[in-house]
C-alpha cells in the first residue's frame, strides 16, 4: 500500500529556512528544481519523488514531502494528506542562487594604492581547468571515457559557461586556467608583478573553498565551492543553464 501512494506522487518538496539559502547550492544545477520564498522560509519543489542522492539528505530540511498530482502534501510514509500546496509564486533554482560575479573590489583597485593587472608569464603551468560552452562539454561527455570524467567537477554559470575544474583538463574550445592557490589565472598569464599574488591569496584566505577567476583586464568574480557538482555522464546531460 505504502508503495502504491509513492507511485502516485509527482513530486518531492522540501522546506528550509531562509537562512540556509546557501546550502542549496549543491543542487544548484539539477534539472526543473523551481524554489518559492514564503516568509522565513524556502520551498524547493521538482525533486523526484524517489530521490535519494546524499546531497539531498545533507539539505537542513524543516519539512519534506511528497506531492500528488492534486498538490497534497503528504508526509513520507503516510497514506493521508498532510496539508495542500499553498500557491506561490516560483522561480528557477538556478536563477534564484546565482554563481556570485561581483565587480571587482580589491582594495588596491579602488584605493588607488595598487592596480591589479595580468601580463604574459615566461613560465609554463599546467591548466587546472577550462571554461567552455555548456554545448562544448556536453558534446565532450557524450563521447568522452567515463575514466576521463572522473576527476572532475564542474559548475554551470547563468552567462550560459561551464567551469570544469581537474586533470587532465578536457580538450576541448575554451579558456584554460591555472591554480595558484585557490586563484584561477588565464594560462600563460600571472600577476604583474607576480609577487601580488601572494597578497591577494592571503586576501581571500578564509573563504575556503572559493575560487577566485581573474580575467585578462584584471576584473575578478568569486565562485563558491558549493557551485560544483562531480562529472557523472547523468549530471552533464542533466545539466541546463536557463
Amino acid at each position: 500500500m505504502e508503495e502504491d501512494n509513492a507511485n502516485s506522487m509527482k513530486e518531492m518538496i522540501v522546506v528550509l529556512s531562509a537562512d540556509n539559502m546557501e546550502s542549496l547550492g549543491s543542487i544548484r544545477t539539477w534539472p526543473g528544481l523551481l524554489v518559492s520564498l514564503s516568509g522565513d522560509q524556502i520551498w524547493v519543489r521538482g525533486i523526484p519523488p524517489d530521490a535519494n542522492d546524499i546531497r539531498l539528505r545533507k539539505l537542513p530540511a524543516i519539512h519534506t514531502y511528497l506531492a500528488d498530482f492534486q498538490e497534497r502534501l503528504f508526509l513520507p510514509g503516510k497514506q493521508t494528506p498532510h496539508d495542500a500546496l499553498k500557491r506561490m509564486t516560483w522561480e528557477s533554482l538556478a536563477s534564484f542562487i546565482k554563481v556570485e560575479l561581483p565587480v571587482s573590489a580589491l582594495p588596491g583597485s579602488t584605493a588607488g594604492v595598487f592596480t591589479i593587472k595580468l601580463a604574459p608569464s615566461a613560465q609554463h603551468t599546467e591548466p587546472a581547468g577550462i571554461i567552455t560552452s555548456l554545448e562544448h562539454w556536453k558534446a565532450y561527455a557524450d563521447s568522452a571515457p567515463l575514466i576521463r570524467l572522473q576527476g572532475l567537477v564542474f559548475a554551470a554559470c547563468g552567462s550560459g559557461e561551464v567551469l570544469i575544474m581537474g586533470t587532465p583538463v578536457p580538450p576541448i574550445p575554451g579558456q584554460a586556467f591555472t591554480l595558484h592557490d585557490q586563484l584561477l589565472l588565464p594560462a600563460g598569464y600571472d600577476f604583474d608583478p607576480p609577487a601580488a599574488g601572494v597578497f591577494i591569496a592571503a586576501h581571500f584566505k578564509q573563504e575556503t573553498g572559493t575560487f577566485i577567476r581573474y580575467h585578462r583586464d584584471g576584473r575578478w568574480e568569486k565562485i563558491p565551492g558549493s557551485s560544483f557538482v562531480h562529472a557523472t555522464r547523468s549530471a552533464i546531460r542533466l545539466t541546463n543553464i536557463d
